[in-house]
Order: C-alpha cells, then structure tokens, then sequence
C-alpha cells in the first residue's frame, strides 16, 4: 500500500512538470515552424516586387511597410498568446502617428523590443513607417535580416565605433529614412541594457555630481544630436539667418515631435525573448507609460540637449520608482490641456486579424514553394 501510495505521488509531482516542459517543447516548435513560413515568403515577396520599386518605388515601400507590420505583429503576438500582457498609460500620443519623431525609450533587456512591436501594432501607420535604431547583435535575429531590408539601422557598440557609428548612421537617413518616406525612428539611447550599464552610469555621475539613477541609466547624446542634425527643423538663431545646421531632409519632411516611452516590467524584474518564446516564466504584465514634446522644445546645442536629455531619464527614474512602490504610474501631466489615460488600458490582438496574418504567409509559401519547383522541373 505504501508503495502505491508513493507512486501516486510521484505521479502527481510529476504531471504538472511533463505538462509544463510539453508546453515549452510546443511553444518552440510552433515559433520555429513560424520563422520558417514567414521569412522566407516575405523576401520572396519582396524580391517579386522589385519591378514595382523600380517603376513605382512609393507604392513598393507602401506594401513592404505593410508586410513588415505583419511580420512585427507575429513577433509580438508571440508573448501576448502566452499572457504576457501590456498595457498603456500616460499622455495621449494619437496626434503625433502620421508626423515625424523620434522615439526615445529605456532598455531593459531584448523583451524591450517585442514589447514595442506589440505596443505600436494600433497606432496608425506607425510600425509600416518607423526605422529602428539597434544593436547590431540584432542583425542576427530571426527579423534581423527583413529589419535590414526594411531600412533599419544596427549600432555596433564600443567608443572605437562611436565616429564613424555615427557618420554611417548620417549617411543612412539620406539613403534609407528619407527616401522610403519612413517618420518614426525607435531609440534607445541608454545605449544598451540597465544591468549591463548601470554600475558604469553610477560611477560616473558620481565623478561629474550628476544624479545617481538606478531604474535607468544616463543617456548617450550622439545619436539623438545626429538625427536633429541630419532630420530636424532648420535652426534659427535669434537676430540672425536660417542655419541648415547639415539637415538633409526635404521641406516640410523633418522630425516634429519627441514621444518618450518608459517599459515598466512587474517588480523591476525584466522579461527576455526567451521567455516570450518559452513561456518557462509564469506570465505578468508589462506597462508602459507615454509623453510627448514638440521639437521645438528640444535644445539643440549640445550641452542643452545634454541637460534636456538627462532631465528626460530623471522623470523615468521618478516614474519608476513610483511604479515599483505601487505598482502604477502617476497619474496626470504637466502640460496643460493634454489629454490623459492615467489608468493603464490591456493592448489586445484579435485572433482573427493574426489567423489572416498567419494564413496569409502559410498560402504564400505553399504558393511560392510549388512555383518554384514547377519552374525547376521544367529547366531540368
């Protein structure tokens, strides 16, 4: 009897963990299966429109965009099908969704970015228009390929990069932003994730007496001064004439606003991409909080845009704190008359919007899969 009794047990004890281990298995399966149907039949695509970029470049970049949305939203579907889920607060935003900005968001960990792909899916033309500016580790993702063809820029880190970093990134708004008529452009500007940079942010605030942060690290400049250099409004002095200041954008096509993102994770404990993609963490939520400032309001000397960026990353220092302490962000805004959404609304997919998404790239590898072997079988 004692022996069945310690079977059972054991039994008991071990269900819960072959269901827990069955799901991640599937979990892996299903996203691997995923890579497989979308990527490759997203570059098919894309190379079966080249004679429409050639002949018709504006409606190429439209239905690219398009196609990227969709590729983005199966990347952040993955963590809201496993209950991961995010919601939103803070200043409303919907103004600046048709206009140049330039994003600026804290970095946490490589959850930041499937969390923003998820976050930016309903907000108008957003995600088909925006450029992102990421690690080049990136590049070697399983978006990483089809993010470079859509025209993102990938930074190698490391102050013997930050020059020539930084020209590239000049050149790349002249060849990439401007002519496939992208608006937003996604920012980290700590420069890589809180964990990695903090005790090196801490140290030197304490040298130059500047705030010691802890939730957020101090930001880097450079290439938040490239992109106002290259794509800001032309800079007018007082008593004196318009300076180009090197911008190379077109009338009218430069950035308009500065949206700032703060990604709140439950208890300061940070999801990953593998865990998105596994589901080996019980799911919590994510929040994320918005504001937005005219570019007008930007300095854009270097030394004031430092102090205006720094103050920036001070108030998300101040936001977080208030978030981890009672598990939601301030409520309101000191710019009057702005529109607010002081408690946090879920973002949620519909499951028939990504059942088309998904059929969409299924039938597009069967079709692509049998034209290219019928055409095979005819050369041989």
């Amino acid at each position: 009897m004692a022996l069945v009794d310690r079977v059972t047990q054991l039994q008991l004890w071990l269900l819960p963990w072959t269901w827990y281990l069955l799901r991640i298995a599937l979990r892996l399966v299903f996203i691997t299966v995923n890579n497989l149907y979308v990527i490759p039949a997203h570059f098919l695509w894309l190379l079966c429109l080249q004679p429409v970029r050639i002949l018709r470049p504006e409606l190429f970049w439209r239905l690219e965009g398009i196609m990227f949305k969709w590729l983005l939203a199966q990347v952040g579907w993955w963590g809201y099908s496993a209950g991961y889920k995010i919601y939103e607060c803070g200043e409303d935003i919907s103004h600046t969704y048709s206009d140049e900005a330039i994003v600026i968001v804290n970095h946490q960990s490589t959850a930041d970015v499937a969390t923003l792909m998820a976050a930016l899916q309903h907000k108008g033309p957003v995600v088909r228009r925006m450029m992102w500016i990421m690690d080049y580790i990136f590049l070697y993702s399983n978006f990483g390929w089809c993010a470079w063809t859509h025209g993102d820029f990938f930074l190698q880190q490391g102050q013997q990069y930050r020059e020539v970093m930084l020209k590239l990134l000049k050149d790349h708004l002249k060849t990439r932003y401007l002519n496939r008529n992208h608006q937003w452009i996604i920012l980290f500007p700590e420069g890589g994730f809180l964990r990695k940079r903090r005790e090196r942010s801490q140290k030197y605030a304490r040298k130059h007496n500047l705030p010691v942060l802890q939730h957020v690290v101090l930001p880097r400049i450079g290439a938040l001064k490239t992109i106002l250099d290259s794509v800001g409004p032309p800079v007018t002095h007082r008593n004196g004439p318009l300076q180009e200041n090197g911008a190379v954008h077109s009338e009218g096509q430069h950035i308009k606003w500065i949206v700032d993102i703060t990604i709140a994770y439950q208890d300061g404990r940070p999801l990953d991409i593998q865990t998105l993609v596994s589901t080996w963490r019980p799911p919590y939520p994510t929040t994320l909080h918005y504001r937005y400032f005219p570019i007008s309001e930007v300095p854009r000397d270097e030394e004031g845009l430092t102090k205006w960026l720094y103050k920036r990353f001070e108030e998300k220092e101040e936001l977080l704190s208030n978030f981890y302490s009672t598990g939601k962000f301030p409520p309101g805004t000191t710019r009057p008359g702005t529109k607010t959404t002081d408690e946090a609304v879920e973002i949620k997919f519909s499951p028939w919007w990504m059942l088309s998404i998904h059929l969409f790239y299924l039938c597009s590898s069967a079709l692509q899969w049998y034209t290219v072997s019928t055409v095979l079988q005819w050369i041989s």
